[in-house]
């Protein structure tokens, strides 16, 4: 883990809501540092990073065939391969920076969520991790039907540094990436040696776009499990999170939603919430907050 905060900011230009929670704090962990932790194990393990064209059966094994024409033999297959972006469904696509300024402008402390900004026709906020008061990653996030040009992203998280009286920058690295909003599950294999993962095997939560924690709860079960597939997410979570991306395709939403959705919860509902944990008294108090007639309609579709 590379750092946690206790507690974390969903705001607007109006409102500004703060969630504490001690027991679960926010974290974020580096993929180069737990890819190595995987990889330091005693078995001989190995990464090849080629684009698999095609997998078939062979007798009791299975043929790999990769786009530099390898051939890789084995009897287990664990296929992680997904669409991120698939026609008329909303996805999450980001682009962030990290940047270097003054001292003190940051409070390490406590992270920013999710910032909403009025944009046409659109839901965007601004997301920043501080990692110290003068260390953060600020990124620009978007959740609509496609994604947008570097130079779009850029724009709005100059404008809200600028808003926030930073005009003077280091820009040391940059990420960006794309989140399926849909479920993206295949099918069950009826091969019982071929294993769906990640979000291919439905274990992001298209509501949030989270999925790392729950990769990690898909494998722990298919490890106890001798079947070739696992429900990582209840009916009622699949459920209610079909209701809101349908909401979220078939109207403008600004972010009232989510800071009404922030205002009902306490810090320690919310984060049941996001992973996919909450009770059903905090299902129904998430129900209360979400706008009635929409959300009616959806369910009826």
């Amino acid at each position: 883990i590379e750092k946690k905060w206790n507690e974390w900011i969903i705001s607007d230009e109006n409102i500004n809501i703060t969630h504490t929670n001690y027991q679960k704090p926010y974290c974020v962990i580096s993929f180069k540092k737990w890819k190595n932790y995987c990889l330091n194990t005693k078995n001989k393990l190995e990464i090849v990073n080629k684009k698999v064209v095609q997998y078939y059966p062979v007798k009791n094994y299975f043929k790999i065939i990769t786009a530099n024409n390898k051939e890789y033999y084995a009897k287990k297959i664990f296929d992680s391969r997904s669409v991120k972006e698939k026609q008329g469904e909303i996805i999450q696509h980001f682009l962030g920076v990290n940047i270097d300024v003054a001292d003190n402008t940051f409070n390490e402390k406590k992270l920013t969520l999710m910032h909403f900004t009025q944009e046409k026709d659109i839901l965007h906020f601004i997301y920043i991790l501080p990692f110290s008061h003068n260390k953060a990653l600020v990124e620009s996030t978007v959740f609509s039907k496609e994604a947008y040009s570097e130079s779009w992203y850029r724009e709005k998280i100059y404008q809200y540094l600028k808003l926030n009286n930073i005009s003077e920058f280091h820009e040391r690295s940059m990420e960006k990436g794309i989140i399926p909003m849909f479920f993206a599950d295949e099918s069950k294999s009826q091969n019982p040696n071929i294993i769906n993962i990640g979000i291919r095997g439905g274990a992001c939560k298209p509501s949030t776009g989270y999925a790392f924690s729950f990769l990690i709860k898909q494998i722990q079960l298919l490890k106890k499990s001798n079947k070739n597939y696992v429900n990582v997410h209840n009916y009622l979570e699949r459920k209610m999170d079909k209701i809101f991306i349908n909401y979220l395709k078939n109207n403008n939403e600004n972010g009232k939603s989510f800071i009404a959705l922030a205002s009902n919860l306490n810090g320690e509902e919310f984060q049941s919430f996001m992973m996919g944990e909450s009770s059903i008294l905090t299902k129904i108090k998430i129900i209360r907050s979400m706008p009635k007639l929409p959300f009616l309609r959806e369910i009826f579709k």
